[in-house]
């Protein structure tokens, strides 16, 4: 930690940042990390209610389909998967360079909000006492994910601040060789039904060309569908899809 840091910081801050960091030494992977790490950022700042949402990659984060969501946050979920996830401020371009960059990002810095990201702050968190957002970003062995942190209060203190993105910093220096997710978790889960089709046809080695015949679909459509299967899943070209889609397990 920083010289500036130290000077800058209270006792109280400093023992807040280095009880989450010790408290991330003694978890686990899997779910245990996601519950350990939300609790001890809530217990070290005084956050009622976090959300720790993971994906394969920065853009599959949101849809997330067994997140963790804590205090006023929990009961929002189907209502958030059906209607807002999309609108997610923390999703907006703004907001995924800061966090990626920087590795925190808070409401409040975004400068202003598109219509549909407004209407999620109005009439999604507001009316749900939720006036104060943040996330921190973490790139983990098995992917990203952001560490909400949701509150009914106005924005963050300078000294808060200043703690927090400290912590973001150390996190995000030890995250990368945690994995959030369970072991036995399918990277194809996520897919629709038509996408698993092309992941079939491509762990085979079909081209394209020879699985829009096969599907009688378009060329273009076929691209479109493998390109957004390499989004949710991660892979980053078509050998490593093949090889993870053959590794797969099979239902009995």
């Amino acid at each position: 930690m920083t010289t500036q840091a130290h000077e800058v910081l209270s006792a109280r801050q400093m023992r807040a940042v280095l009880s989450v960091l010790e408290r991330c030494e003694e978890l686990d992977d899997g779910p245990s990390f996601r519950v350990g790490l939300a609790d001890a950022v809530a217990s070290a700042f005084g956050v009622g209610n976090m959300t720790f949402f993971h994906g394969r990659t920065f853009s599959t984060i949101f849809d997330d389909p067994a997140p963790l969501l804590t205090g006023a946050t929990a009961s929002l979920l189907p209502v958030y998967q059906e209607r807002w996830r999309d609108k997610d401020i923390f999703a907006l371009p703004e907001a995924r360079t800061m966090l990626t960059t920087r590795g925190f990002a808070t409401m409040d810095e975004l400068a202003r909000l598109p219509r549909p990201q407004h209407s999620y702050v109005v009439d999604y968190l507001v009316p749900h006492g939720i006036a104060c957002a943040s996330a921190i970003h973490l790139t983990l062995a098995d992917g990203e994910a952001l560490l909400g942190m949701f509150d009914a209060d106005g924005v963050w203190d300078d000294a808060d601040l200043i703690a927090i993105r400290l912590l973001a910093r150390q996190l995000r220096a030890r995250s990368v060789t945690v994995s959030a997710a369970a072991a036995s978790t399918d990277a194809f889960v996520g897919l629709t039904p038509r996408q698993n089709d092309v992941a079939a046809l491509v762990s085979e080695g079909l081209s394209n060309a020879e699985i829009a015949a096969q599907l009688f679909l378009s060329e273009l459509s076929i691209k479109k569908y493998v390109s957004r299967i390499f989004e949710v899943t991660g892979f980053r070209n078509r050998s490593e899809l093949a090889t993870a889609w053959l590794r797969r397990p099979r239902a009995s």
